[in-house]
């Protein structure tokens, strides 16, 4: 099938490790309900193999926030959380809005970290008057 790319925004800014914990549940309640049998929890998904062959091709397929000063660094598994000089690198500015980060992601994803499979990144996101009003994760997974 190949790997996917995704992209998720998420009004939560506080905690990049519980924004992104809170976006798996939504995630999975989405898009696993219809499957026979239902697992219950994202672990329950995880531990009966279904996710082993291609994997979800979503935020299912990390479950940790990292920090690195590596730009470069990418952990599978994990989401990295960019630096500001990155955030002026990919998206022209240290305080991107959602609508900025949606049309680089839209122009040029390919062109934005993760390289690999299995890992993401994860960046605030601001208001046009400069307020953090959530976080933007995004990476690349599956098959």
């Amino acid at each position: 099938m190949g790997a996917s790319r995704w992209i998720y925004f998420t009004d939560n800014h506080d905690n990049p490790q519980v924004a992104l914990e809170d976006l798996r549940e939504q995630i999975f309640q989405e898009s696993w309900r219809h499957e026979e049998p239902y697992p219950e929890t994202i672990e329950e998904l995880i531990e009966g193999g279904g996710l082993d062959a291609e994997g979800a091709h979503s935020i299912l397929d990390v479950d940790r926030v990292i920090v690195s000063s590596d730009s470069d660094y990418e952990e599978t598994g994990a989401i990295r959380i960019i630096n500001s000089h990155e955030l002026t690198e990919y998206f022209g500015t240290e305080q991107p809005t959602r609508e900025r980060i949606e049309e680089v992601y839209r122009t040029s994803a390919s062109e934005l970290p993760p390289m690999f499979r299995g890992s993401g990144c994860c960046a605030p996101v601001y208001s046009g008057e400069g307020d953090c009003v959530g976080l933007v994760f995004w990476g690349m997974s599956g098959d």
